[in-house]
């Protein structure tokens, strides 16, 4: 499949990299990382944001109430997730406090990384087609599995009912709209070593793009 170039800025070739929850995708950005290359978390800065005091965390307090306020952090993410989750209202709210400043960081460290020598940089953005994310990058690249296997492996490493998960996985984009919207693919339905495979030849193919 050939890449388009979606923009240029003349920083260097940006990748966006997403999947559904469950789907092996932190695998695969540990493989980069081991080769060298800058990868970008969407979800750390995110946590970063409530996780750490300031003016998010009090426009959060503010909106949800005290009872969001944590004990030994500022924000109480389990109670706050209970009622974005059960709300898309509230939901549309947090991330109206939340996103900008996901987005100025994640942009913030990719300028860094191209200033640094970088030719390539990824950023890892789970809801990057839910949220039409696709025109920032100049390839996106989605990792697929299995659903059993995504479902088996969040049940046993996350503590949480398989319902939980099965209301997650229908409200994210759907395989099919990964498949018609991705540049590449990688589908995770082996060990990990053969998902190891699979992700150097996926960057083998984004760095030949750089000549």
């Amino acid at each position: 499949m050939a890449f388009l170039r979606r923009s240029d800025d003349g920083g260097g070739f940006l990748v966006g990299l997403t999947g559904g929850i469950g789907c092996g995708k932190s695998t695969v950005t540990g493989f980069w990382r081991e080769a060298g290359i800058p990868v970008i978390d969407a979800d750390e800065i995110a946590r970063a944001v409530l996780n750490n005091p300031g003016d998010a965390v009090e426009a959060v307090v503010a909106r949800f109430g005290k009872r969001v306020r944590g004990e030994d952090c500022p924000v109480n993410r389990g109670e706050l997730g209970r009622i974005v989750f059960a709300d898309p209202a509230a939901r549309a709210d947090l991330e109206s406090i939340v996103l900008p400043r996901v987005e100025a960081e994640l942009e913030r460290q990719q300028r860094l990384a191209f200033a640094a020598g970088a030719r390539l940089v990824v950023q890892d953005v789970p809801l990057l087609f839910e949220k039409n994310l696709d025109s920032r990058f100049d390839a996106v690249v989605s990792v697929l599995a299995p659903y059993d296997a995504r479902m088996e492996r969040l049940v046993a490493s996350r503590g949480k009912p398989r319902s939980f998960f099965e209301e997650v996985i229908a409200a994210q984009v759907g395989d099919l709209e990964r498949i018609r919207r991705s540049d590449l693919l990688l589908l995770n339905n082996g060990d990990r070593e053969a998902l190891r495979r699979k992700a150097n030849v996926a960057l083998e193919r984004l760095l030949a793009r750089l000549g």
